[in-house]
């Protein structure tokens, strides 16, 4: 279960200078539309980084677009569950690298 609801953080929306039409393209992250809306929509006061309010938000969201791991995470509640596996540096946020990071993990983990 650890391992599937990791596979939320696969936003990817890149680094620290995040914009929608440019680091994208520079980091290689690939992310998809429906990645990118969600974390618009989440993201509300543009700081590039979510805190667990947002987090939510972001989930909900993907689940509206259908993301398995999102709407598994929605159904069980495990909104804090999910954000403190992304968060590895404990540090309240989760930042687009921490999301693509634990994306990275799930996948290998496969």
């Amino acid at each position: 279960m650890r391992n599937r609801i990791i596979l939320i953080a696969s936003l990817a929306l890149g680094l620290s200078g995040w914009t929608p039409q440019s680091s994208l393209a520079t980091a290689n992250l690939k992310p998809k539309k429906s990645e990118i809306a969600a974390f618009l929509k989440a993201d509300v006061n543009k700081d590039r980084v979510l805190t667990r309010k947002e987090f939510r938000t972001f989930v909900r969201a993907m689940a509206d677009f259908g993301q398995s791991t999102a709407r598994k995470i929605r159904f069980f509640g495990a909104y804090g569950f999910a954000f403190n596996i992304i968060d590895k540096n404990k540090d309240g946020i989760v930042t687009p690298v921490e999301m693509r990071n634990a994306d990275e993990d799930f996948r290998k983990s496969k």
